[in-house]
């Protein structure tokens, strides 16, 4: 009984912590697929085995699968380091600092109160974000921005539908909250040695930018169980267009302190999975998945700002807070495998390639992302039978990219040209509760288990 008690009691505080303050890396651009350390620890390769909660977020079909009522917290802890080598106007990199991205699931399937075709489901995590942080003096972020950050959470209602004992489909709508868009950089009060204000000020200034907004979309999911040892898998996630607004707040311009308001609009993108899974035994499966997000909607990022009553200081604001994306779409691979090695012990193992969506023209440190590799291990233990726990640990390597674009150099000792090569790690624990029996008993047969147990990997009979 104390060990149920404290197993309840830890899941419970992971998902307490969940909206709280949380950043993310890309897998794409600023897309993050941190969801699970089963998920994670296959590669990512999931969407043809959604056998977890955390599937909400990658193909909510397979919780029509999940047997009573399983809550599941997980904690990502994610670093990811950018350095930058340029001979000329000197070397630089992101501190690295390593950072918690919580994400928490509930799933419920009534049984046969629905005619074991229905379950629900909500879940919280996290797909888009950025932190980083350089030094400020530095001539590529000195005017482009030296801290940046996009912080945001999801809320995710879910109610999947078993067509057929193979067939089930799954979706609902997405709440998407940004709380906090923004960045510092430098505010350049030379350009303003013409303006009729202009009081001889030539030192950089600074701006910060915090902004906040929230925005509908939706997804869906379906599984296919084609045999006991094929499965398909497809996942769709809606684009959307989030409207933010804040305070744009100037220190040391050429009129001394002021603050004003400021809008803009973050575009995330639209993302299809095709997934197609191969379990040769009981024991052990296989899967490849690939991915694709229209990058390609998101065009330009503008900083609109209320006026300031400087016609100088308006004319830099909207100079230096307007840029040209141009972002191409992206693309993933992503293949991994698991083994059942013992009635209680899982190894899990996997990899995969993303191609970058940012190109070379629209480059910029705040989002240094390139082509990168990841590898990644896992684990998973039965603790007992409502309780288990899941391990992942990845490495994800950038290819080096050589920058050489006319962003910043119209300001005087500024370039973002150099040679960028970035680094990320993780480390995430799961922890989930499951109660697979609490329908059945609920309605009176005490002595029966649930008709079928939580899977692991289950195709169709």
């Amino acid at each position: 009984m104390m060990k149920k008690t404290l197993s309840i009691g830890i899941v419970i505080v992971f998902i307490a912590i969940t909206p709280a303050p949380a950043f993310a890396v890309g897998s794409g651009g600023f897309e993050n697929a941190s969801f699970s350390a089963k998920q994670l620890g296959t590669g990512a390769a999931v969407t043809a085995t959604p056998d977890e909660p955390a599937a909400i977020s990658y193909n909510p079909a397979g919780i029509a699968d999940l047997p009573g009522v399983q809550v599941q917290g997980n904690a990502n802890f994610i670093s990811l380091m950018t350095f930058k080598d340029n001979d000329t106007t000197g070397s630089t990199r992101s501190s690295g600092t390593l950072n918690l991205v919580p994400t928490s699931y509930v799933t419920i399937n009534p049984g046969k109160i629905f005619g074991d075709k229905l379950a629900f489901g909500v879940g919280t995590d996290s797909p888009f974000g950025l932190l980083n942080k350089y030094k400020s003096s530095d001539p590529a972020v000195h005017y482009t921005g030296w801290k940046n950050w996009l912080k945001m959470y999801t809320i995710k209602p879910t109610v999947a539908y078993k067509i057929t004992d193979k067939i089930s489909v799954g979706g609902g709508p997405m709440w998407y909250r940004i709380y906090d868009f923004g960045g510092m950089q430098a505010y350049p009060n030379i350009l303003a040695a013409g303006a009729p204000f202009f009081t001889g000020l030539t030192t950089d200034g600074q701006i910060r930018i915090n902004t906040a907004g929230n925005r509908w979309g939706w997804q869906m999911g379906a599984l296919m169980k084609l045999s006991e040892k094929h499965r398909l898998g497809y996942y769709f996630r809606s684009p959307v267009v989030v409207k933010t607004s804040g305070l744009v707040k100037v220190e040391n311009s050429s009129i001394g302190n002021f603050e004003t308001g400021v809008h803009t609009k973050v575009s995330l993108p639209m993302n299809m999975t095709w997934a197609y899974a191969y379990q040769p035994t009981p024991k052990t499966h296989y899967e490849a998945d690939f991915t694709w997000s229209h990058w390609s909607t998101y065009e330009r990022q503008y900083f609109v700002t209320d006026p300031s009553g400087s016609a100088a200081n308006d004319a830099i604001l909207n100079a230096i807070r307007a840029a040209d994306k141009d972002y191409r779409d992206g693309y993933g691979i992503q293949l991994g495998a698991s083994h059942k090695l013992t009635k209680k012990l899982t190894l899990r193992g996997g990899s995969w390639f993303y191609w970058t969506p940012i190109p070379k023209t629209s480059f910029i440190p705040a989002v240094a992302d390139a082509n990168h590799l990841a590898v990644s291990i896992g684990a998973g233990y039965d603790i007992n039978k409502y309780f288990t726990a899941d391990l992942c640990y990845y490495n994800s390597f950038y290819f080096r990219r050589r920058i050489n674009n006319s962003i910043g150099e119209a300001l005087p000792n500024s370039s973002v040209d150099g040679t960028y090569t970035s680094y990320s790690q993780a480390f995430t624990v799961s922890l989930t509760m499951k109660w697979d029996d609490i329908f059945p008993r609920s309605l009176g047969n005490k002595g029966n288990e649930a008709e079928a147990p939580s899977i692991d990997i289950t195709p169709a009979k």
